[in-house]
């Protein structure tokens, strides 16, 4: 690998991947919109970076020339409506595709997805890459889409398919929002007390996609990236209060009061015409009882495992948000 392309660099899970492969000594192009005046994360870093949008074929051609691989992680995760999810996540990466078709000479395609796009798990079985997809949002149905638009090049185009668990760690903002409760003293508890997931350390995710992308038993394949410990909400909770210090008091929401809340918060930003940090859909995702996967087949095939225990990664991720201020 000489020369890859992100997108989404300016992320939290772009940039990651990027100060990653430039540790590897991989040439780094991303792609930054016209109008952010700021890198962001990628700032004064060793990285070419292009202005456009995922709209534009010349943009994206020229975006595509002299590459060898393609990360393409940029997408829309809050939006005031379901075209918003489509022409941000179905429709650009079908541009993208067409432009790496168009390329004929990308060597690898990684499409970052996520592990909604298959639900949750109804009896708390950590849910595998054979498992139907039954997505209850328009943002994991928007990104199953994507996924499928990936598998019809996929005669064309080598292409991996990642779909992470619920990934945190430094520069993530959603995450911080449950940090931020437990620095209130607060451990809000949304429907069930016994809610199980799987998450990912947003660096160790990194890892993944490097290793991925540089596999060829990768091609045409499908991964679930997590780590392997099922955990209890419940334990992540204590953890984070243990990094802070102090007790923690359960504030239970009942899910009709929570629904509510989402409502008025979706409501409030129509009028503001602009994305809701909560809504009706984020309400849904948030009060199912298991988000649980298995990491097991790209451990098998390719041997990749997260290195970073989690609990430690929640403690440096909280040290991290006090440091920058955040918290």
């Amino acid at each position: 690998m000489k020369k890859v392309v992100i997108t989404g660099a300016t992320g939290f899970i772009g940039s990651h991947t990027a100060d990653f492969f430039l540790t590897k000594g991989v040439s780094v192009r991303c792609l930054v919109r016209r109008h952010h005046t700021s890198l962001g994360w990628i700032e004064n870093k060793d990285i070419e970076v292009k202005r456009g949008d995922l709209s534009e074929p010349d943009v994206l051609d020229d975006l595509l020339h002299d590459v060898d691989t393609v990360i393409h992680v940029a997408g829309i995760t809050k939006a005031k409506s379901s075209a918003e999810y489509y022409t941000g996540n179905v429709q650009s990466t079908q541009n993208l595709l067409d432009a790496a078709v168009r390329n004929g000479r990308i060597q690898k395609f990684c499409y970052v997805s996520s592990q909604t796009v298959i639900g949750p798990s109804p009896t708390g079985r950590p849910l595998t890459e054979s498992d139907p997809c039954h997505p209850i949002t328009h943002y994991a149905k928007s990104k199953l889409e994507a996924e499928h638009r990936c598998h019809q090049v996929m005669d064309k185009l080598p292409i991996v398919i990642l779909r992470p668990s619920a990934v945190f760690g430094p520069r993530d903002k959603d995450v911080l929002e449950i940090y931020q409760f437990v620095e209130l003293g607060i451990r809000a508890v949304l429907g069930s007390s016994q809610k199980t997931l799987s998450l990912v350390y947003g660096p160790d995710l990194a890892v993944a996609i490097y290793e991925a992308a540089l596999s060829d038993r990768t091609s045409g394949e499908t991964y679930f990236v997590a780590d392997q410990a099922v955990f209890q909400f419940s334990e992540i909770i204590n953890c984070m209060a243990s990094a802070r210090g102090k007790k923690v008091f359960p504030l239970f929401i009942p899910s009709p009061l929570f629904y509510s809340i989402a409502g008025i918060a979706q409501f409030v930003s129509l009028l503001l015409n602009k994305p809701a940090l909560l809504n009706i859909e984020k309400a849904r995702d948030l009060l199912q009882k298991h988000w649980v996967c298995s990491p097991q087949k790209i451990y098998d095939h390719i041997h990749f495992k997260t290195q970073t225990p989690i609990f430690d990664a929640l403690q440096s991720t909280y040290a991290w948000y006090k440091e920058i201020g955040w918290l």
